[in-house]
This record gives C-alpha cells, sequence and structure tokens, in this order.
C-alpha cells in the first residue's frame, strides 16, 4: 500500500479514525484490560492443564484446559499484534502527512 497515491481527503478520514480508535484502546476501562487478562488467564490454564498431565495422567479435563489456554493465548497474540500494526500504520499517516504539510 502505497501512502503517495493517496488523495489528502483519504489520508485524513483513515488518520481520525485510526486516532480515534488508538483513543479508545488506550483508556483505562475494562474491555481493554480484558485483553491483557485473557493472556494470563490462557498462560495459566495452559500450564495447569500440563501439570496436571504431569503427576496425574492426561484426562478430559486437562486436556480441555490445554486446548482452551493455547486459544486464550493465541487470541491475545494476534490483538496484541493487531494493535502493533494499527498503531505503525498510524506513525506512517501522520509522517506522510507531514512529508505533504497537512495540519493534523
Amino acid at each position: 500500500m502505497e501512502l503517495t497515491d493517496w488523495t489528502d481527503a483519504e489520508l485524513i478520514s483513515v488518520r481520525e479514525k485510526l486516532h480515534a480508535w488508538r483513543r479508545q484502546r488506550e483508556a483505562a476501562t475494562w474491555g481493554n484490560k480484558f485483553l491483557n487478562w485473557t493472556g494470563y488467564a490462557g498462560a495459566f490454564a495452559f500450564l495447569t492443564g500440563l501439570t496436571d498431565i504431569f503427576f496425574g495422567g492426561p484426562t478430559a479435563p486437562n486436556v480441555l484446559l490445554i486446548v482452551l489456554g493455547v486459544l486464550a493465548c493465541f487470541s491475545w497474540y494476534k490483538g496484541d499484534k493487531q494493535r502493533k500494526k494499527n498503531i505503525g500504520f498510524l506513525e506512517k499517516l501522520d509522517q506522510e502527512m507531514t512529508r505533504r504539510g497537512l495540519k493534523f
């Protein structure tokens, strides 16, 4: 995606949307904290399942704990990765707008 081909209106529109998303994401709300707790809970579930399998043998609840832990950790990883991509793209937009001399 080449930002030099975008019109000024497109740059401003996308930047405003991403900036609003970033302000909402950085706000101290329960939903924003929930993503981090999802990763912690997933890691705890995964490790608990592994420990129980090691000491008690494989059972259905232990395997379920491992699967749910992996899914929770993967969800946290994808969310954090997308957040970083959006912030990086917002910085590129700011650089392009500064290069063009647009005020934001």
